[in-house]
């Protein structure tokens, strides 16, 4: 192709900047389907920046922000313009790789005469320059990426790949040296996709909020602002415009599900994982993280009732957690965590940390009876602590009830550790307090099969020592009871037993009657009370 000077000094500019390349020649659809310049948005030019500082670049974002085409405006200038220039783009379906392909049509069916160099292909998923600068848009797995060499890759919504690391892996396996490889995708719950953006491994990771997506504005005031909504305005400090699109957004876009909202619109980068997917619990807690270790957040106290539910792991060094969960239900409607235990330690040495426990807090203590948890039972009953969840069963055999030390899980009795447990956080009649109960619930979901358990790569052992805790409940005598069977032995200890219990004791008067002094011995211990 012959060039006049003229067109040969704009095509040398073009090719010297991107920049002004992408503004006086590149078109795209707007939102509204009309032809219009490619000006990079906030969003947009906060890709180009990170491009230029690390050719790696992970973008985690919030939907309609322009990432993937602005990608697509980079390949297309650096494949028109560089000689046997290889740009791959992958994409979770067949129809999505056409959809972004589509993209660098438009780019060249909208150029001027002279910037459309000479083809040699061109079809639906392929484009290639007469020069050697090649093209190819592709469903992520397939055959027809491979055997090349790319010196650009785009994998676009890589969060919705069947087997993310691995096609990753095969993608960058065609990476060329010093090639630029470009990740981008809205969350899909703590998978893999998570996992490389929490890695150090040379990608240089950028979240880009709705918060800051220039458009996300509107003028029209909706009819009602969901609480979810007004807590996001006080916690970001949204504007009014933002506030009425958040909210607008919300109702139709989202069907006024939280979760929804959070997973194509997240403010912050830990939202968008732990809120994608199909969570378990209806509640998000940002900001928490599972770690090992002992936490006590009450004392014991001497009217109280405790429970305690544990959950019980090999100790293996890459295995699940032994956990335990310490509740005061005195009130059962109110119970709250008391004490938590997260380790990865041998049953024989949880054993005792459950005993010391369980002797503090004087608690009824619940042990999944599955596996490891029998070696702990056997331990509780030959240390003589006596105080323990028991399960009555019909035995067919012998035509008697039979009564077994322990909870023993199923399909079904899991069923109903998850509802207890999904009740009372839904109710909140208990509030977590505990870090890594929250992280846990976080991704605590639904699976494939609709069975809801701890999300790839996580753990659910808090969660279920919870659940167990909160079902042996149904074994404990409530306050009221207590009295009974140990009353307070004098005028102070009316007064805290009133105090902790938040009721009236009946036999107040009888007390005062008796004059009993203050200082007088206190009543007997609660060992053996229950």
């Amino acid at each position: 192709m012959q060039f006049t000077k003229k067109a040969a000094k704009e095509i040398r500019k073009c090719q010297e900047d991107f920049g002004y390349f992408c503004d006086k020649y590149l078109k795209i659809l707007d939102k509204k389907g009309r032809v219009a310049a490619l000006l990079p948005n906030y969003a947009q030019r906060q890709f180009l920046e990170a491009n230029q500082r690390n050719p790696w670049v992970y973008v985690l974002k919030s939907r309609k922000l322009g990432i993937t085409t602005i990608i697509a405006g980079y390949n297309f200038w650096k494949t028109l313009f560089t000689p046997n220039y290889q740009c791959l783009v992958l994409a979770h379906t067949d129809s999505a790789a056409k959809s972004i392909f589509r993209i660098y049509q438009r780019f060249y069916d909208l150029l001027p005469k002279f910037l459309q160099f000479d083809l040699k292909l061109q079809n639906k998923h392929e484009i290639q320059f007469a020069h050697g600068g090649y093209i190819l848009a592709a469903t992520a797995g397939s055959d027809s990426a491979r055997g090349s060499t790319y010196q650009s890759i785009h994998c676009s919504e890589f969060a919705q790949y069947d087997n993310i690391e691995e096609l990753i892996a095969a993608a960058m396996s065609t990476a060329g040296e010093n090639a630029m490889v470009s990740l981008e995708t809205t969350a899909k719950g703590l998978n893999e996709a998570h996992k490389i953006w929490e890695e150090q491994n040379g990608f240089e990771k950028l979240f880009i909020s709705w918060l800051d997506q220039e458009d996300a504005r509107s003028r029209k005031k909706p009819k009602w602002i969901p609480k979810e909504v007004e807590d996001l305005q006080q916690q970001y400090e949204l504007d009014k415009y933002q506030l009425n699109w958040a909210a607008s957004t919300y109702s139709t876009r989202c069907a006024a599900n939280w979760n929804t909202f959070l997973q194509e619109y997240p403010p912050e980068a830990h939202l968008a994982f732990i809120s994608s997917g199909k969570k378990f619990f209806n509640r998000t807690y940002a900001h928490s993280k599972a770690s090992p270790g002992y936490r006590k957040y009450m004392e014991p106290q001497q009217f109280k009732v405790y429970v305690m539910g544990v959950d019980v792991a090999s100790g293996s060094e890459h295995g699940d957690f032994s956990s335990f969960v310490v509740l005061d239900c005195t009130d059962k409607k109110k119970p709250l965590i008391v004490a938590t235990y997260y380790e990865r330690i041998s049953p024989s040495s949880f054993t005792d940390r459950v005993l010391k426990e369980a002797q503090e807090y004087k608690a009824l203590v619940c042990v999944e009876a599955n596996s490891y948890g029998l070696s702990i039972l056997e331990g509780l009953v030959a240390r003589e602590y006596a105080h323990l969840y028991r399960r009555v069963k019909y035995d067919k055999a012998t035509n008697r009830w039979t009564e077994n030390l322990g909870f023993y899980t199923t399909a079904s009795t899991r069923a109903v550790l998850v509802a207890r447990i999904q009740e009372y956080i839904s109710r909140e009649w208990l509030i977590p307090n505990d870090e890594t109960l929250k992280a846990e619930m976080n991704t605590f979901v639904f699976n494939k099969s609709g069975k809801p358990e701890a999300d790839s790569g996580h753990h659910d052992d808090m969660v279920m020592a919870c659940a167990l805790a909160l079902v042996s409940m149904d074994q404990v005598e409530v306050a009221q009871e207590i009295k009974k069977k140990q009353p307070p032995g004098n005028v102070k200890e009316i007064l805290e037993f009133e105090m902790q219990t938040g009721r009236m004791y009946k036999n107040s008067k009888e007390m005062f009657d008796n004059k009993k002094p203050l200082h007088e011995e206190s009543a007997p211990s609660l060992d053996g009370m229950m």
